[in-house]
């Protein structure tokens, strides 16, 4: 696991440029102008979240109807933000579910 900033798909849909801005600018401030703008990030994330609850937005971004498929791909995309211990559980994971999808294909 490196340590570059991966931003999921639910902070894709709360993050904007002006919170970029002020999450960037923030190491760069006074220690008490800090723990300020720090409550208004947080504020201003809560309020966007609260937004998408109000808007009735979904967060999905399944790509099938298929439970098994969109597990598997859950799976990968939580994979990366893992260390290398836990990457080696996903990927057994992953492998037994695709012996199990092997298996069915050939005996259904």
């Amino acid at each position: 696991m490196d340590n570059n900033y991966i931003p999921t798909a639910f902070d894709e849909k709360i993050e904007n440029k002006d919170l970029k801005i002020l999450k960037t600018a923030l190491p760069y401030m006074p220690g008490n102008r800090q723990k300020e703008i720090l409550m208004l990030i947080k504020s201003m994330e809560l309020k966007k979240s609260l937004d998408l609850i109000n808007n009735d937005t979904t967060l999905s971004i399944m790509s099938t109807d298929n439970p098994m498929e969109n597990s598997l791909n859950m799976l990968n995309d939580i994979r990366q933000f893992c260390n290398e211990k836990e990457q080696e559980n996903i990927d057994m994971m992953l492998n037994l579910f695709s012996m199990f999808t092997t298996y069915g294909t050939m005996f259904s």
